[in-house]
């Protein structure tokens, strides 16, 4: 499927937004299904356009949202690194759209800050399909938080932290972890 990114605006996009997070589930998200309420406070909070966030739809061929990408702590940027949430619709999941939006975000990111040098993502143990599309597109896994991740029903998951340094974007390469280094 050919995609294309744009980004989110408000006010022009508040409605299309609610609709997209709240008729979907979430499954590997803290809240798995996302209500009105709490989407229009993540709007007035700011979380999704602002200095510290940048979000972007991903849409098909005919322009209708199949996905949504949200950047944030771009202030980090100089002293850190940016982190991203990716959000593919049910029926759309499984066609390797998680796999174009993240080479575009990482592109994106590399491209637009040039002071850049790693961008990192998270994501639950179980979460296999994200886990490989992370190594599929040259990130490496880095870290391993032990029930580090609360479901909203309580459950406690481990995180995986995974990311790419920009010389291994640019090169086409993995460095690896030195997993050994205990004393």
């Amino acid at each position: 499927m050919k995609t294309s990114f744009i980004p989110v605006q408000f006010p022009q996009d508040k409605e299309r937004l609610i609709n997209f997070l709240t008729n979907e589930t979430w499954p590997f998200h803290v809240n798995n299904k996302l209500t009105s309420d709490k989407v229009i406070k993540m709007i007035e909070d700011g979380v999704f356009v602002g200095s510290n966030h940048e979000s972007f739809w991903i849409l098909d061929e005919i322009k209708k949202e199949v996905g949504f990408i949200r950047l944030f702590d771009l202030e980090d940027i100089d002293d850190g690194y940016p982190l991203f949430d990716l959000r593919i619709s049910n029926k759309n999941r499984g066609q390797g759209l998680g796999k174009q939006a993240v080479h575009w975000l990482t592109k994106y990111l590399f491209e637009k800050w040039p002071q850049l040098e790693r961008i990192a993502g998270t994501t639950r143990v179980d979460n296999s399909p994200m886990r490989k599309l992370f190594r599929a597109v040259g990130y490496v896994k880095e870290g391993h938080y032990r029930n580090d991740w609360a479901t909203a029903n309580g459950e406690l998951y481990d995180t995986v932290k995974y990311s790419i340094l920009r010389k291994d974007w640019e090169a086409g390469t993995k460095t690896p972890v030195n997993w050994d280094d205990d004393y």
